[in-house]
């Protein structure tokens, strides 16, 4: 059986009630455009087990069988499964008519809510047609979640067909979850293989719960490929100790990381408004963090990490100056000075466990508001985002953060045939706004021949923007702007037309992906309220945004490789596990470094372009494996440019230009927000 292949049900759906009084709804705004007095909506906290109560329950109807090893794994390596949870505020169980929309393409399940509320939260219930009977916050324990289990199997089995093994034992519960962003996952894993509840004991560190979690999927990986093989057991017992140190190097998984700490810019604008000081800042909230991590990491059985306090001040003064650097017009030497001390700065981080982690993951989601990808591992050369992919997730502020993470999961498909629309704000007048131009429309015909709609519509206000893009209803929205970034105001956004400033919050429904053609929309130096960030709130899955000014003539370079790949990717069979449009990045974003080069000194680009012999030394570069390491990524094409040099006599010369005046590594000066693993490419085959 593999579940979810032959047969599918409505995702069960868990509303968390939190207790805000008798104040109407529209007092309760979690998600703000501004800094708050701390990054935590104290007020949500009493409702935080709930949560986590949730967390405990199936995430689908498959949890509650007794699955084959296939089966196990089959839910471990597909598309995200998240648990849907509902946080809401519990005024609005009196809108019958919001929650009946609210449970619409869901399995209702239960409502968790302070013993105030009950008796409405009962009426909700029995109006809508929720499984389980509303639960009090103070009467969830294990007793409880045994009886939950129980129910919900039972309810569910009905549905099975014959022969199939219904298992309602419950995991383990544990509140709070102690900084550690693996537990839960681990616990869940070895439910679905099979390992009695208590065998899991509480972990000494994060680090160890997560190395528990890949141990269990590269012994699952390693049994099912045994029995695969069709292995007798006495062979199986054999043969697994040789079958678990292969799988030791080919098993990755994702790898979600919070780390906490924030930027002193945002510490000081959070606690002063308006010239009054309001109170001291707090940060102080690791069960929250540690609920952003499980949540994910539970979605597909794979680690997290909850690391407190490893972000100071220094890091992220350090980025600052490396923002402020570029946009006052960067010098490569300077950059490279500056990349340095920022890994300087970080340099405690890198513990041996929080290495090892890391290179056994496939890529990282993180749950910070520092940019992880530019600090570079001991022993690499390149920075951790040439390494893998990585994706950014902000904290600040982490009421928001809770809500967007705990929001239903949508997973979307860029297929043949998806549309792309850019959205041009920048007036013809401007020099920028004619490169650009240019570049889309080089990029436009590219993608007709590969059979991608590909519109370009000019607009001059938010409110022009607001009804292209809702009249277009695109896949893939390119917003090609001016950037702006407001130190004094600690805010980032884009300037539409003249002069129309946008932080995005006027800029209507997005598509699942917006990519940013505009300067410095996502800065993290000062924890910047920027438009990066706030689109995810208006509907994007994944925002691909920049820290810094990037070159036109790079970027055009950068955006036409990626949508490129995505038309290849697109036209071919999606053999689970798919590529996502964060893998397809990656791969861009190696490749880029020798654009990097090319929009470096004018000498070294002249040599790398010309054609006066016969093949550039760009096309021989690309051409045949390259043999680059991602570790030693800038390394690498550095040697290779200088080998290809060698064989044409200009090795000397090449080499000087490398050194002085060297290039900007902006291909590193990207980031990607949001969930972009959710989006898979390819054609869906039967």
């Amino acid at each position: 059986m593999k579940p979810e292949r032959e047969v599918s049900f409505p995702a069960p759906l868990y509303v968390v009630a939190v207790p805000l009084g008798p104040e109407p709804a529209q007092a309760y705004t979690p998600i703000v455009a501004q800094p708050q007095g701390g990054t935590f909506d104290e007020d949500v906290t009493p409702a935080l087990i709930g949560v986590a109560y949730a967390l405990h329950l199936p995430k689908n109807r498959f949890e509650t069988l007794d699955l084959p090893l296939q089966g196990v794994q089959d839910q471990a390596r597909s598309d995200h499964r998240s648990h849907s949870i509902a946080l809401i505020p519990d005024s609005l169980l009196a809108d019958l008519d919001l929650i009946e929309q609210l449970v619409a393409r869901f399995d209702p399940v239960v409502i968790l809510a302070a013993e105030a509320q009950l008796e409405a939260a009962r009426s909700v219930a029995a109006h809508v047609g929720f499984r389980l009977a509303p639960a009090s916050f103070d009467s969830l324990d294990q007793e409880s979640l045994d009886e939950h289990w129980a129910e919900l199997a039972s309810q569910w089995s009905g549905d099975w067909p014959a022969g199939v093994t219904v298992d309602s034992t419950a995991i383990q519960w544990t509140w709070p979850l102690a900084e550690d962003g693996s537990v839960l996952s681990l616990r869940r894993l070895a439910r679905l293989m099979g390992f009695p509840r208590g065998t899991i004991d509480d972990a000494e560190s994060p680090f160890q719960s997560a190395a528990g979690v890949r141990h269990l999927r590269v012994r699952l990986d390693a049994l099912v490929e045994l029995e695969g093989e069709g292995a007798t057991p006495l062979a199986a017992e054999q043969k697994l100790p040789q079958v678990i140190q292969e799988q030791m190097n080919a098993t990755r998984t994702r790898l979600t990381v919070s780390m906490s700490g924030t930027s002193g810019t945002y510490e000081r604008l959070a606690t002063i408004s308006e010239g009054s000081a309001r109170g001291t800042f707090n940060d102080d909230y690791p069960d929250v963090r540690s609920l952003l991590v499980s949540h994910a990491s539970a979605g597909d059985h794979s680690m997290g990490l909850v690391l407190e306090g490893v972000l100071d001040r220094a890091m992220f003064q350090a980025i600052a100056d490396l923002e402020r650097h570029w946009a006052e017009g960067p010098k490569p030497a300077a950059v490279k000075r500056l990349i340095d001390r920022i890994d300087k700065a970080a340099a405690k981080i890198w513990t041996g466990e929080f290495v090892a982690a890391i290179k056994n993951a496939s890529h990282i989601d993180a749950f910070t508001n520092f940019p992880l990808g530019l600090l570079t591992l001991p022993g690499d050369s390149s920075p951790l985002s040439n390494r893998l992919p990585i994706s950014y997730r902000s904290i600040n502020p982490l009421t928001r953060a809770l809500q967007l993470e705990l929001s239903p999961p949508s997973l979307h498909r860029i297929q043949p045939g998806f549309r792309i629309l850019v959205v041009e704000c920048i007036p013809r007048s401007d020099r920028i706004g004619i490169a650009s131009r240019a570049a889309w429309a080089a990029i436009a015909t590219e993608m007709a021949a590969a059979g991608v709609r590909f519109d370009i519509r000019e607009v001059a206000s938010p409110d022009a923007f607001r009804k292209t893009v809702a009249q277009e209803s695109p896949d893939i929205l390119i917003i090609s702007a001016h950037g702006f970034h407001d130190s004094k105001s600690n805010v980032a956004g884009i300037v539409i037309g003249e002069s129309a400033r946008s932080l995005g919050l006027d800029l209507g429904p997005m598509p699942p992906m917006v990519i940013l053609s505009a300067c410095h929309t996502s800065p993290r130096g000062g924890g910047v309220v920027s438009i990066g960030d706030l689109l995810l709130r208006a509907g994007a899955e994944a925002v691909l945004s920049t820290l810094v000014p990037v070159n036109v003539e790079h970027n055009a370079q950068t955006v036409g490789r990626f949508l490129r790949y995505l038309a290849i990717a697109a036209d071919e069979p999606a053999n689970a596990p798919s590529a996502s449009i964060l893998d397809i990045w990656h791969q861009v974003q190696g490749l880029n470094v020798i654009n990097d080069m090319t929009t470096g000194a004018s000498q070294l680009r002249k040599w790398i372009l010309d054609k006066t012999a016969g093949d550039s030394a760009l096309e021989e570069f690309m051409r045949g494996p390259h043999g680059m390491r991602r570790a030693h990524l800038f390394a690498d094409a550095e040697a290779r440019l200088v080998q290809i040099a060698e064989r044409r006599g200009d090795g000397e010369r090449v080499r000087g230009w490398l050194r002085a005046p060297g290039y900007l590594p902006e291909s590193l000066m990207y980031l990607f927000l949001g969930r972009p693993s959710s989006i898979r490419v390819g054609v869906v085959t039967p």
